[in-house]
């Protein structure tokens, strides 16, 4: 790769980070409206799901079916208020290597996926992706005790709600370990082989 094609290819990928700088004031405020939306699911449907168990168990009555949800309700309210809060400051502080432009990003990880690249500034927002990938291996661990907490309830539960949640909890936590893995892998290849020359 000449000078000039390096060049060219920096310039690429400033400005499409500075276009996804300059967001649209409109999209902005969609946003977090959605997320306000997924929210309200999110607690609507932990609820509904807490009520069934106790119905299912038989220690509610249909008569109080209403007051039971609305006990319900309160728990996953409390979470998603906390998430919601302290969600935005925490991805603020999260590094962004990959760039902030949704393009230069799936260009990092096209990279990270191929194990190279020709362009030296794609190479070195690579590199800081790795490296970020190789620091939160520890989730790997998490996902693991999260299933092992699961299995007592996978085995002994009586109510089948229940081992229908363990289930859908054991797979999502396997698939987001499995996702978790490949990207380090990808990661450790990506690191092993040479910089990118200019």
């Amino acid at each position: 790769m000449t000078t000039e094609e390096s060049f060219a290819a920096e310039k690429q990928v400033a400005k499409e980070d500075m276009a996804a700088a300059q967001v649209p004031e409109n999209r902005g405020r969609q946003r977090p409206r959605s997320t306000y939306v997924v929210a309200a699911l999110v607690v609507v449907l932990f609820a509904a799901l807490g009520t069934a168990a106790f119905v299912g168990r038989g220690t509610v009555k249909s008569d109080d079916l209403l007051v039971t949800f609305a006990w319900m309700l309160i728990p996953p309210l409390v979470g998603a208020v906390v998430a919601l809060a302290f969600g935005r400051r925490l991805m603020r502080r999260m590094p962004q290597t990959a760039g902030t432009a949704p393009a230069t990003k799936r260009r990092v990880e096209r990279a990270l996926r191929d194990g190279s690249t020709d362009d030296p500034q794609l190479d070195a927002l690579a590199r800081k992706e790795a490296q970020l990938r190789l620091g939160q291996r520890w989730l790997l661990l998490l996902f693991a005790v999260v299933i092992l907490t699961q299995l007592p309830a996978l085995v002994n539960a009586v109510n089948p709600f229940t081992r229908v949640l363990a289930v859908l909890l054991i797979l999502i936590m396997l698939a987001s370990a499995w996702y978790r893995w490949r990207g380090l892998r990808e990661a450790r290849r990506y690191l092993a082989g040479p910089p990118s020359q200019p």
